[in-house]
């Protein structure tokens, strides 16, 4: 059974000064593929963000900061996946549309989360449907 979802592992350009981390470059998208909008999310202890899903909208997350607790699942298949992600495991999670996903901070600090968009937001077509799938 396909996920949908995928865990894009990346490899950080590392020296003296510290890391580099390409999250998504143009290679990696397909033609029909493309970012409108990049945003950072903020969360504080326990606090969970998204438990929603998307028809047209392809998103791109990375933690940078902190614990997230993620849970995805697949509208489509059926596919369910949870687990916790931090900065150092070095993963990109693309979500395509029909994919519902949460995150939830675990940590004693905020957590910080850098996402990719194909969709720039629209609070009159915000393209945005809640599914309670993390508490």
């Amino acid at each position: 059974m396909e996920k949908g979802f995928e865990f894009l592992s990346i490899q950080p350009f590392e020296d003296k000064r510290g890391s580099l981390k390409k999250i998504v470059m143009k290679s990696q998208l397909h033609e029909n593929e493309h970012i409108e909008e990049v945003y950072v999310l903020y969360s504080e202890k326990e606090s969970v963000r998204g438990n929603h899903y998307h028809k047209k909208t392809i998103e791109f997350f990375t933690v940078v900061s902190g614990i997230a607790k993620v849970a995805l699942q697949n509208l489509t298949t059926g596919e369910k996946e949870e687990r916790s992600i931090s900065a150092s495991d070095n993963l990109v999670m693309k979500v395509p549309p029909y994919v519902v996903h949460g995150f939830k901070n675990e940590g004693d600090q905020p957590l910080i989360i850098l996402a990719l968009s194909s969709k720039e937001y629209n609070r009159l077509d915000t393209d945005t449907f809640a599914v309670n799938i993390l508490e």
